[in-house]
């Protein structure tokens, strides 16, 4: 009784006082769009300065430099996991699932402004138990031509928290030779032109790792962040994953992509548009209803004004622009786990491959011609061969390197994970 008599209130309301009210709930949502869709670069609300600020990453930085203090002295491999810290033993890591054997390869060339090298190891290991650590295989790619280049060459702290460090060059002898290995075979060429050694040096991580029998191959780049419980979120992502009817469908896992191309895309209008409808429905369907019930309340029908109809049209547009202008991460949320991603989600900060397809990977990525960035080349081949790509929700890597192209302290480019920062 109680709809009822507002339904019928509702309809006998004088236009005006529909319009005051109407209006009020527009600027009312309008403000909550404001305040909650800040972060989402797909919303006309989106503060890019505010949004870019490093709030959780500046947290794990600091703590990343507190590490590598401490690898100056002692061991972080999986080897000797002498830093690690035990778990709690109640931890959802020990309990729930076996951990995936994992090997990470990172390539990593010196920066003229910023070295991310450093921060990006250890912020993968610090918080590891040694039990986690040891599940863990890192192998470094220094990819001059000349290793001596590269700041982190020769490095104790390297040597403390790395698996494997390659060369594309001899080793000197003053090294240890258990840690740095020289890679002659397959390497690529002195005339190879970027792409052709971004290529070749993902097949060279990739053949590298495959020697360790590792389930998974991690490739990350040397400018990333890692959360603190990265490891475990990536073993619950790979669990799912393994549970798939089909779980042999998908080429790659990623561990960070950016909101900024998830917006209100094109291609994918045939999500958006049921739902715009069914609302319309259901708000037509329900005004109908309440002039119907007030014709039977009164036993008088009144006609239905051209007016009405075109106030309402204008409301719905109206309330429907602001849907858009929210923001589509902001209104349509994203659950916690796994997410298929097969469009739109760049880079290649983290992708973590099952050993299965490594083979094929690293044949097509010494194949000429190497006519795309790494990353895009591997987009490539999982369109050649339908392969299905995922993301980790909420992303648990975030790309620091956006520093590397302007001075310390200055703009930053839009490659970001908004979300990472909460």
């Amino acid at each position: 009784m109680a709809l009822l008599s507002a339904l019928k209130r509702f309809s006998s309301a004088r236009p005006p006082l529909v319009d005051v009210a109407l209006a009020a709930l527009w600027l009312i949502l309008c403000q909550l769009a404001a305040l909650y869709s800040w972060r989402d670069p797909g919303s006309f609300f989106f503060d890019s300065e505010k949004a870019a600020k490093p709030l959780y990453s500046a947290i794990r930085e600091s703590e990343a430099d507190e590490f590598i203090q401490k690898a100056l002295n002692a061991s972080a491999t999986s080897q000797q996991p002498d830093l690690q810290h035990e778990r709690h033993p109640n931890s959802p890591y020990l309990d729930s699932y076996s951990a995936a054997r994992i090997c990470a390869g990172i390539p990593t060339k010196g920066r003229e402004k910023e070295q991310f090298l450093p921060r990006t190891i250890a912020s993968l290991v610090d918080t590891l138990s040694p039990e986690e650590r040891k599940s863990l295989h890192i192998i470094i790619l220094i990819t001059e031509e000349n290793p001596e280049a590269n700041p982190a060459f020769g490095q104790s702290w390297l040597s403390n928290m790395a698996d494997e460090v390659l060369l594309y060059s001899p080793v000197p002898k003053y090294l240890n030779p258990d840690t740095y290995k020289y890679i002659d075979e397959n390497k690529p060429s002195k005339s190879a032109e970027r792409n052709e050694h971004v290529q070749m040096d993902y097949a060279t991580l990739m053949e590298t790792c495959q020697k360790q029998g590792a389930d998974y191959f991690l490739l990350v780049e040397d400018d990333i962040i890692a959360s603190r419980d990265w490891l475990s979120k990536l073993n619950s992502a790979l669990h799912l994953l393994e549970a798939l009817p089909v779980p042999n469908d998908w080429l790659y896992l990623r561990l960070f992509y950016t909101e900024l191309y998830l917006g209100w895309n094109g291609e994918e209008w045939h999500i958006y548009i049921p739902r715009i409808l069914l609302v319309y429905a259901l708000v037509g369907g329900i005004l109908l209803l309440g002039r119907a019930l007030r014709g039977r309340y009164t036993k008088k029908q009144s006609p239905c004004h051209a007016t009405y109809i075109v106030r309402f049209h204008i409301w719905f547009i109206a309330f429907t622009a602001l849907f858009f202008m929210a923001g589509r991460v902001t209104v349509i949320p994203r659950s916690e786990g796994i997410r298929e991603m097969n469009n739109y989600g760049c880079c290649g900060q983290g992708l973590a491959f099952p050993a299965h397809h490594l083979d094929m990977l690293e044949e097509k990525l010494r194949a000429p011609p190497h006519h795309a960035p790494g990353d895009s080349f591997i987009e490539i081949i999982a369109d050649e061969m339908n392969l299905k790509r995922w993301a980790m929700e909420p992303s648990v890597f975030q790309h620091v390197g956006v520093r590397g192209s302007s001075e310390k302290g200055g703009p930053r480019k839009d490659l970001w994970n908004y979300g990472f920062e909460t």
